[in-house]
């Protein structure tokens, strides 16, 4: 992702993270992870619009500094937690996903 080589899996997989995390901090986990969180989900919107112009999948400096505060949150988030409060939290954020909250933001 930092050299624009990155894979529609890849940015999958690094949205899901930053959903989770995101989820976690809403409901307390680590709360101080939603700035950042918002920052990543940004710069994932960005790396998609590009791609669709580019075909080219990369996030900006500013971009991958926010992913990797959320990948380290994230760590801190499911480290702090039981893993069946974990496990809450991905059925919470898929079901989030599935309902078309007002908070998710869809790109097509």
């Amino acid at each position: 992702m930092s050299k624009g080589m990155g894979t529609t899996v890849e940015w999958q997989e690094l949205a899901d993270l930053m959903n989770i995390c995101e989820v976690m901090g809403s409901n307390g986990i680590g709360a101080e992870a939603l700035p950042h969180c918002q920052q990543a989900q940004e710069a994932l919107e960005e790396a998609a619009r590009r791609f669709e112009k580019t075909g080219r999948m990369g996030l900006s400096g500013s971009g991958l500094n926010a992913i990797r505060e959320v990948y380290e949150y994230h760590d801190l988030q499911r480290s702090s937690v039981p893993r069946s409060v974990y496990e809450q939290m991905i059925v919470k954020t898929r079901n989030r996903i599935r309902s078309k909250a007002k908070e998710v933001v869809e790109i097509k």
